[in-house]
């Protein structure tokens, strides 16, 4: 043993049916690894036998600890507190649904041990629908595209980092959390490991669309000042081809004020497309200001309800 230690952070929501085959491949997993490694399972909110099944493999294995939230505040949150939880020298980051394989882990810390600080997970394949996989392209390349800093493409929060990273990504105190996001604008060198994405072990995904929005929505309005920018461009080419058009029109009146159109129909138009710009730029700028007083009251992103440790640790 090298007398490191690596942290494993493994959120679940209601995985009843997908805990045992995830302890098998975890214990694997460490039993090859040449360093102490503790397992940090965040059930958040689990309303299954999710928590019961936690409790009962602390009893048999020291190396896990189970960290049960509240209520359920979301994935991006239940990372958080795992992070803030981790002790390791190195910290790993894997869903406890078995779609990114534990085995890879070795990999990522191989890397880190290696020449980087992070190592992230890169989905060279996703057995998942064609119109999912083409979504969740179409959104990355998007996010990079306008994004203040470089995120890594295919990307999610699987991932293994040096504790220096981590002790970076907990001094960011925002609420609303996108990992992979904080997680590339702390810096340090980060490199990206290959790997196939698997379809879901068991059970369905508990990740919604509704889920999905709210997570695309965190990584365009916190890496992004697209949305503003984007505001003050179409207000300057609005208000410059009105002030044209009304040029045009002034000087048509002049010329022959008897065949002037009165063009009502022209003006309603016209009118009904500025109120719906006016209302898009209004809800920009309302979700700015609702994550301004979002962050501004300071709460925790979640609360921790027990954190349960084996009988053998005490």
């Amino acid at each position: 043993m090298s007398g490191e230690l690596l942290s494993i952070v493994v959120p679940v929501y209601n995985e009843e049916s997908v805990l045992p085959a995830l302890f098998d491949r975890l214990e694997a997993l460490a039993g090859g690894l040449d360093l102490a490694v503790e397992i940090l399972l965040v059930s958040d909110g689990s309303t299954d036998s999710t928590n019961a099944q936690i409790r009962a493999q602390i009893d048999l294995d020291p190396r896990y600890h189970g960290i049960l939230l509240a209520r359920n505040f979301g994935h991006q949150a239940a990372v958080s507190v795992g992070l803030e939880r981790a002790s390791g020298d190195f910290v790993a980051v894997i869903d406890g649904d078995l779609q990114d394989p534990p085995e890879v882990i070795r990999d990522l810390l191989a890397r880190v041990r290696n020449d980087a600080d992070v190592a992230y997970g890169v989905r060279a394949k996703r057995k998942e629908g064609w119109f999912k996989r083409s979504l969740y392209a179409t959104f990355y390349r998007l996010l990079r595209r306008i994004a203040n800093i470089p995120i890594p493409l295919d990307s999610g929060d699987f991932c293994c980092m040096r504790r220096c990273v981590v002790e970076a990504m907990l001094q960011l105190p925002e609420r609303n959390r996108f990992i992979r996001g904080l997680r590339a604008w702390v810096g340090f060198r980060q490199v990206g490991v290959s790997y196939e994405r698997s379809a879901r072990f068991a059970g369905e995904t508990h990740y919604t669309w509704r889920k999905l929005m709210r997570l695309a929505t965190d990584g365009l309005f916190g890496f992004s000042t697209l949305p503003v920018t984007l505001m003050q461009g179409l207000g300057f080419i609005i208000s410059m081809v009105s002030a044209l058009v009304a040029a045009v029109y002034f000087g048509w009146y002049l010329i022959d004020s008897q065949r002037f159109p009165t063009g009502f129909a022209t003006l309603i138009i016209s009118m009904w497309m500025l109120a719906g710009l006016q209302l898009l730029f209004l809800g920009f700028i309302g979700e700015y200001l609702v994550r301004t007083y979002d962050e501004s009251r300071r709460r925790p992103a979640a609360i921790i309800a027990e954190h349960l440790h084996s009988v053998r640790d005490l």
